[in-house]
């Protein structure tokens, strides 16, 4: 069964954040919309590893903007580590 993950990101900033996750939208701006500052940012990027066991470059945690951002990540390094297994 294919991961939805941009359900998972959204249930996962919901836990951060207090929204819920049907409140959050892929083009939420995550500074202005959700309150979430730079600390927070490396929790999404340390989440996304622990949970999905790949690894986050800094350069691709800089990119993290959006909600739509942080899902994209998520689907590359997955795209990455699958093509390597």
């Amino acid at each position: 069964m294919p991961v939805d993950t941009a359900q998972e990101i959204k249930v996962m900033l919901a836990r951060m954040t207090g929204f819920e996750p049907n409140e959050i939208n892929e083009e939420d701006v995550l500074t202005d919309d959700l309150g979430i500052d730079s600390l927070k940012v490396i929790e999404i990027a340390t989440y996304i590893e622990k949970t999905y066991k790949v690894k986050v470059k800094e350069s691709q945690m800089a990119r993290i903007k959006t909600v739509r951002d942080a899902v994209n990540i998520l689907n590359e390094l997955l795209t990455e580590r699958n093509a390597a297994l």
